[in-house]
């Protein structure tokens, strides 16, 4: 408010009164030039020389005087009331202006201004007091001086401006401010003050930042996402988003195709289809289920695509859609050439002549287009091969009529179980081979298993001779068997076959899966048996080795896991020390292949021990030293074994070395101090924790107290002590 208020308050109180005064006067003097000669008769004098010169006269001129007076009076009550009800609608305008937080304030500008008069609302606005704000000059409150000085500059040219610019609180925050300011100047053209209506919009100016925001990583989306062409249209059709992936796809550059109709463009014969869909969207205000087009690019090309198209909407209303493609021309190349190829087949024989199901050509055929697809479309796919268990003894007893008409049997059965989308065909001789499209392992398992179950219950022959059958069936799942090709998947089948015959037959194997671990009874085979055992179990790792690095991690662990059902306190040992292991190789800061090479050597360190016999290895009582020098023999054995698996190369050092000593003691070769590598120190620390920790044939397990006191004692010695330091930090 201004200073200067409260003076003009009591000047204009003082104007009123006089006024007020005057008019009292004026009627009093209008009563006695009436009233004064009638009631005073002896004092006429001057008084009635007038009467009698004007007695028409004078009568008149008081009425008139009279009825001044009354009207004077009543436009004086009228004034007054008149200005008591602009003095409210001012207070009401002032409220409405402080509750719409609207601040305002008269300076005079220039290097030496100042503020001539302020409200509440810039107060508010500026969180100051009113003493405060007197004190301070008008560039004081803007954030940056230069925008003030630009502003003035041009309210000066102006007259008037409107613009939206930075102040500055009390506390130095700075805030987004409209601005409506006028400048009022005199008759030579100089400024005397400037006014100014400021109101805070900083809430707006945030929401328009962060629109700008949002719609910039939309934006930034909408270009960005690879293979996507992503069309908008607004709500006549026309384009307004128009993405990098479209213009590769369609050929068309943004600035060719904005506002323009792009369906006219790339839109061939189903144009017309195009625009019922956009219609029936604005309409429902629904989005499409997605849908397959044919199109054409700018160069006439046509190409097939996948599109889903969804609206934007706006208070219920669809104000734009948009279009996500996908272009799928290969997709339905790859399946016309397999409906050529499928026509193509059914030309050919391909049919056994003997069962009257598809035979191995169309097998492989077939395997190899139903592969493709789900690859494809990452969708599952199972292979079952049918192995009939002793059918040569069918054969030499029934005679080979009787054989082929078992054989007629199975493929009619298999036909019938199966669903009209899988493939049974003929292996050869008493094999059989089946497709299973869109199946995983578990629904392949189950198909398996109501296979075994009809061939136990049911009754295979004619009416002369009927026999039982028994069959070996092996599973081969895509994607979750590693396999990349038709000839892994048929050599895969054949080993599982062999896996179940191996076990009697009449059973199932699923690839890289063990039907049922068998516990190894070693204790009374001779040295040179025991050489030939560890023999054919490098030779089973060499076939592996054609396989993938995951099948032969699940043979390798398959061999560990043989070791363990030997002594279930093995298992727990070794299920600990791979733990262990794992946290000690992270504390240490090793990456993550190290972390994982000491992770699976943990699990393989003691695998040696299959080179072992149960009498030594189980043994209860103390080892002789010719025993304990076999039983020394297992990093050896052990990483002989590994090694045949080339990836595992990384591990073989460290099984070979986790008996080492820190010292140069330890066996097999003894290696000292850095010459062991980190992940066999690490390994030597915990296998012997573990060791001692836990109950043993030959000793029970001692507390953690007394295991952490020989750990520091061996530490320098027979430990790495930095590694024994670490150790002991996890176990604590």
């Amino acid at each position: 408010m201004n200073p200067h208020t409260g003076k003009q308050k009591k000047s204009f109180l003082i104007f009123r009164a006089a006024g007020v005064a005057l008019l009292i006067s004026a009627v009093l003097a209008s009563l006695f030039f009436l009233f004064f000669p009638i009631l005073h008769s002896e004092k006429r004098l001057a008084w009635a020389f007038v009467w009698h010169i004007r007695q028409e006269v004078v009568p008149f001129v008081a009425f008139m005087q009279l009825v001044s007076v009354v009207i004077l009076i009543t436009f004086f009550i009228f004034a007054l009331k008149l200005y008591g009800i602009l003095k409210r609608e001012k207070e009401e305008l002032a409220m409405a202006v402080a509750n719409l937080e609207v601040g305002f304030y008269k300076e005079f500008p220039g290097e030496k201004g100042k503020f001539l008069e302020v409200n509440e609302g810039i107060l508010k606005i500026l969180e100051y007091t009113e003493s405060e704000f007197f004190k301070l000059k008008p560039k004081d409150i803007f954030v940056d001086t230069s925008d003030y000085a630009k502003f003035i500059d041009l309210l000066f040219l102006r007259g008037v401006l409107i613009k939206e610019i930075r102040f500055k609180k009390k506390d130095g925050q700075a805030l987004w401010a409209l601005v409506s300011a006028k400048s009022f100047r005199n008759e030579h053209n100089e400024i005397q003050y400037n006014e100014y209506l400021v109101m805070d919009v900083s809430e707006r100016k945030w929401m328009e930042e962060e629109m700008c925001l949002a719609y910039l990583r939309f934006e930034s989306i909408i270009q960005n996402t690879p293979n996507i062409a992503i069309r908008g249209y607004d709500s006549d059709n026309r384009v307004m988003e128009w993405n990098h992936a479209a213009e590769i796809l369609y050929g068309y550059s943004k600035l060719e195709v904005i506002n323009k109709k792009a369906p006219d463009l790339v839109f061939g014969k189903q144009i017309k289809d195009f625009e019922d869909a956009f219609v029936h969207m604005k309409n429902t205000a629904q989005p499409s289920a997605p849908s397959e087009w044919r199109v054409k690019n700018k160069q006439g090309r046509e190409l097939s695509i996948f599109s889903s198209m969804f609206p934007i909407l706006q208070s219920g209303k669809v104000i734009e859609i948009y279009c996500m493609d996908i272009d799928i021309s290969g997709r339905v190349e790859t399946e016309k050439n397999l409906n050529e190829i499928k026509n193509k087949l059914e030309g050919l024989a391909l049919k056994d002549s003997l069962t009257e199901i598809y035979n191995f050509r169309y097998f492989r055929e077939r395997l190899a287009a139903e592969f493709e697809r789900a690859k494809r479309t990452l969708s599952p796919i199972s292979v079952l091969m049918l192995d009939l268990d002793y059918f040569k003894s069918i054969n030499d007893s029934f005679g080979h009529q009787f054989g082929d008409k078992i054989l007629k049997q199975v493929a009619r059965i298999l036909k019938t179980e199966l669903r009209t989308n899988d493939v049974v065909a003929r292996w050869g001789g008493e094999e059989f081979a089946m497709i299973l499209p869109d199946t995983n392992r578990t629904d392949a398992l189950i198909v398996c298993n109501k296979i075994l179950e009809l061939f136990r219950t049911r009754n295979f022959g004619d009416m002369t001779n009927t026999t039982h059958l028994k069959c070996s069936i092996g599973v081969i799942s895509y994607p979750e068997d590693p396999l990349f090709s038709v000839e892994e998947m048929i050599d895969a089948g054949e080993e599982c076959i062999y896996k179940v015959k191996e076990r009697g037959g009449d059973g199932v194997a699923l690839y890289g899966h063990e039907i049922e671990d068998k516990t190894l009874s070693m204790s009374q085979d001779s040295e040179e048996d025991r050489k030939r055992y560890v023999d054919a179990v490098k030779k089973k790792l060499s076939f592996y080795a054609v396989r993938s690095e995951h099948s032969i991690l699940e043979a390798v662990y398959s061999l560990a896991k043989s070791i363990e059902l030997r002594d279930r306190r093995t298992r727990e040992h070794c299920d600990r020390m791979v733990e262990y292991a794992e946290q000690m190789g992270k504390l240490l800061k090793m990456s993550e292949v190290e972390v994982d090479n000491v992770r699976r050597a943990a699990m393989l360190h003691d695998i040696g021990k299959i080179g072992i016999s149960d009498a030594i290895l189980l043994k209860p009582a103390k080892l002789t030293p010719e025993e304990y020098e076999i039983v020394k023999r297992h990093p050896v054995i052990g990483a002989d074994i590994i090694s045949v698996a080339g990836f595992l190369k990384d591990i073989v050092p460290l099984v070979l070395s986790h008996h080492e000593r820190y010292d140069g003691l330890g066996y097999p070769r003894g290696l000292k101090g850095e010459e062991i590598q980190l992940g066999a120190r690490i390994l030597a620390v915990v296998d012997v924790y573990e060791a001692i920790t836990s109950d043993r044939p030959y000793h029970k397990a001692i507390p953690k107290e007394e295991a952490i006191k020989i750990l520091k004692e061996g530490s320098g010695t027979s430990f790495d002590p930095k590694v024994v330091n670490f150790f002991l930090t996890i176990i604590r």
